[in-house]
């Protein structure tokens, strides 16, 4: 027989203890079975992968990276390695007598115990990329809320000294080689150097200033050596010509002197011939003079005259040793414009040595720097704390299925009851069953009938 709803309605309301009874029970089934159950915390910790816009050891803008999925992916597989896991071991010193009894056990004592245990405490480690960010979280699970915690912050911290020391550890090795390559480089730039500088000693070239002073003695030279052409050229036509009528014979003060005493004594033998005879004394004697006075005078152009020729004779001579000194300058010029590109070239020698000197100097010192940087791009976010409630079970979720699960638990046993034992509740079951329409439906609630309708139900 088919129940009308509000019958079935008016039942469930009517065996309401019933019902709560088996939801009660179900419920306290649901906790026994979650108090029970192994618990499972979950502590989490977060790391942050930031991009420094200036190099801390080189000072230059660093350029934005890409693929950001595939960086936390990288770091994801590094965290899960077998180096962080043994670095986990060994800073908090898990190695204790039981782990290593136990590994003795499992592995007969080969390989490391460190990366053995580190490998049974990774397959509790999950670590899961944030969306759209450059955030990884660590989910670490464990029986214990304390030791997940901790677990949890260990793997975050040894994360950020292997990566440290995945930074390091290059720049240590590249700095070992890089100061080998410096010891090299600074051994030629000195044996450059030491060339140059014996170059210099040998050819007495000290710099540029050397070259222009050569210059500048050259054309010394060569103005000496045209006053000198000039000046022997004019005392060879004197010399070559009549060199009694020259203008340094005559101008000469003696000559001139002896002349006017000639002019003087010959006006004077003129005006004795006139009023004495040729024999007489006194114009003797003044003949005598004259002809000693012209006797001086040839004497003395001829003196003069030979003083033009050997005049005329150092000129050339002058004139030869001017150009022989400029000839040499020459040479000498041409043998330092040879020194100075032999020069030039020990002295690009000593330039290319110095620049790869400070270039592999330079790169020294930043590998230098590198090996002892105290810090990554990498922060921890977030540290972990214990967890008030588990992971697993999820009591919660347990609580809330037993009572759903308890409520049509109990739903059915009422529903069940009443179907074995149909009773008529409401005006609509009496027209259900009689096919005839309720004339009036009489309220008994609280009289003595309702009681016994009550109980016989």
């Amino acid at each position: 027989m088919m129940l009308p709803l509000s019958d079935l309605i008016a039942a469930l309301k009517r065996r309401w203890r019933l019902e709560l009874f088996v939801l009660m029970t179900v419920l306290a089934l649901v906790a026994i079975w979650t108090a029970s159950s192994p618990k499972t915390y979950v502590a989490t910790s977060s790391l942050l992968f930031d991009e420094p816009s200036v190099d801390p050891v080189q000072g230059t803008q660093t350029a934005a990276q890409d693929g950001v999925s595939a960086l936390l992916s990288t770091q994801s597989d590094v965290i899960h390695s077998i180096a962080v896991g043994s670095e986990v071991v060994r800073s908090l010193q898990l190695a204790t007598p039981d782990v290593l009894a136990r590994w003795q056990a499992v592995t007969g004592g080969n390989g490391d115990v460190n990366a053995w245990y580190g490998g049974q405490l990774l397959s509790n480690l999950v670590v899961a990329p944030g969306k759209s960010s450059r955030v990884l979280a660590l989910y670490y699970s464990s029986t214990d809320a304390q030791f997940a915690a901790l677990m949890a912050n260990a793997f975050a911290a040894a994360y950020l000294n292997t990566r440290l020391k995945l930074r390091t550890d290059p720049a240590r090795t590249y700095s070992r080689w890089f100061q080998e390559r410096t010891r090299e480089v600074r051994e030629n730039l000195q044996q450059a150097q030491a060339r140059l500088t014996a170059f210099k000693r040998k050819t007495g070239i000290v710099g540029t200033g050397t070259t222009d002073a050569e210059v500048a003695r050259l054309g010394g030279l060569s103005s000496q050596l045209t006053s000198a052409e000039a000046s022997a050229a004019a005392l060879n036509a004197r010399a070559s010509g009549n060199a009694a009528a020259s203008p340094d014979v005559q101008s000469s003060t003696v000559v001139q002197g002896l002349r006017a005493q000639i002019a003087s004594k010959a006006a004077q033998v003129s005006q004795m011939s006139t009023n004495l005879g040729p024999n007489h004394p006194d114009l003797i004697a003044v003949k005598a003079e004259l002809g000693e006075l012209r006797s001086k005078l040839a004497s003395e152009i001829g003196n003069s005259t030979q003083s033009v020729r050997v005049a005329s004779s150092a000129a050339t001579s002058t004139e030869a040793e001017m150009r022989e000194k400029l000839n040499a300058q020459r040479r000498r010029m041409l043998s330092l414009s040879t020194d100075n590109a032999q020069l030039d070239v020990l002295q690009r020698d000593v330039d290319t040595a110095q620049a790869a000197y400070d270039a592999v100097a330079a790169r020294l010192q930043t590998m230098r720097l590198q090996s002892v940087a105290p810090d990554t791009n990498v922060r921890q976010l977030d540290s972990a704390t214990p967890p008030l409630l588990p992971s697993s079970p999820n009591v919660p979720l347990r609580l809330l299925l037993g009572a759903m699960l308890g409520a049509l638990l109990a739903v059915g046993v009422g529903l069940g009851l009443e179907l074995w034992r149909p009773r008529v509740r409401t005006a609509d079951g009496i027209a259900g069953i009689t096919g005839l329409p309720v004339l009036a439906a009489v309220d008994l609630s609280g009289s003595r009938a309702s009681a016994f309708l009550a109980e016989t139900a």
